[in-house]
């Protein structure tokens, strides 16, 4: 009978400080489903095509949003080439920061949160999920979308060795220390990159930007909500250009916080279903908090749609339907 399956990254960093959570984790799927570690892109590949061909109903993720971006990217190419429909997706937030998790609503440990859908799965309770496409950015997958600013910082913050919670909001209180002053730190994580920037046809008449982001949850990290218009329309995801001095941005973070938007003088706030950018230099971005560089064009449109588990009691906003799944079938 088709189960769960559960993909877990021995590279990501909070396994790899303590690699008992994914031995945890494996004993508890046990027989009710199938385990594999997936440390390369390679690997990822492979574990797509063997649960594509055993039709799993659920595809557990365990890492953190870089390794849901990874394995969103490897099943969908995957399962788009077998004409197969992609399984549910439970995020079992193995992350540092888990900034995917937390915009959906998800909340809980890794154990308890794969406890409760084994639980669910296998006395056939209805399980609870939330629709939403993914980007598909050039051609990979993920949720957040950032180049300039968001793409310097997550440079910075990395080169840290540390990265946590706690050192992600000290880089960030670092940079705005030295914005206030005008600090050389600030500057390097503010430098302006150009571009040609068209979103939906129709190019926006700024060209210099200290960020471009674009996303299909709210949040970006650390609580902030800059993407506060991301279930405005369907079929469209959020879009920023931040043209603002490093500054200027710093005075609008209390609003970002609040998921309020930016002064219009600071920004081009937009929702779109395609945003092409055109550079004579390389664009140097981060999906989801891994970081890519593409040469002279780039574009970011909606890939598929995709069912997210979420608890029952998420907000009613992540609530988008139930399924009921597993149970003892008869032979």
């Amino acid at each position: 009978m088709p189960g769960i399956g559960l993909i877990t990254n021995p590279r990501a960093r909070t396994n790899a400080r303590d690699p008992s959570r994914m031995q945890q984790l494996a004993y508890l799927l046990g027989s009710h489903g199938t385990t594999e570690a997936t440390a390369s892109l390679d690997d990822l590949r492979k574990v797509a095509e063997q649960f594509c061909r055993s039709g799993i109903e659920v595809l557990c993720i365990n890492g953190g949003d870089g390794t849901i971006g990874r394995t969103l990217t490897a099943f969908i190419h995957t399962y788009t080439a077998a004409g197969a429909p992609l399984p549910l997706i439970a995020i079992l937030r193995g992350g540092t920061m888990n900034t995917v998790a937390n915009s959906i609503g998800i909340r809980g440990t890794s154990g308890d949160i794969l406890f409760d859908l084994i639980d669910r799965f296998h006395t056939q309770q209805p399980l609870t999920y939330y629709e939403r496409e993914v980007l598909k950015v050039g051609d990979d997958y993920g949720f957040i979308f950032g180049n300039g600013l968001i793409h310097n910082y997550l440079e910075a913050y990395y080169a840290t060795g540390n990265p946590c919670p706690r050192v992600a909001a000290q880089v960030l209180f670092r940079g705005i220390g030295s914005a206030m002053v005008g600090g050389y730190f600030a500057e390097s994580l503010t430098r302006r990159f150009r571009a040609r920037v068209i979103a939906d046809g129709e190019e926006w008449a700024v060209q210099e930007f200290i960020t471009v982001a674009a996303a299909v949850v709210e949040q970006i990290g650390l609580g902030f909500r800059p993407f506060y218009r991301t279930n405005s329309i369907p079929g469209t995801f959020a879009c920023l250009g931040v043209h603002t001095s490093a500054l200027g941005f710093v005075f609008e973070l209390p609003r970002i916080r609040l998921g309020l938007p930016m002064r219009r003088d600071k920004v081009v706030d937009t929702v779109a279903r395609e945003v092409v950018f055109e550079s004579e230099e390389p664009l140097k971005y981060s999906l989801d908090g891994d970081t890519y560089t593409a040469e002279g064009r780039l574009t970011i449109t909606l890939g598929p749609k995709l069912r997210f588990l979420v608890p029952p009691t998420a907000p009613q906003r992540f609530r988008t339907g139930t399924v009921v799944l597993g149970g003892e079938r008869p032979s």
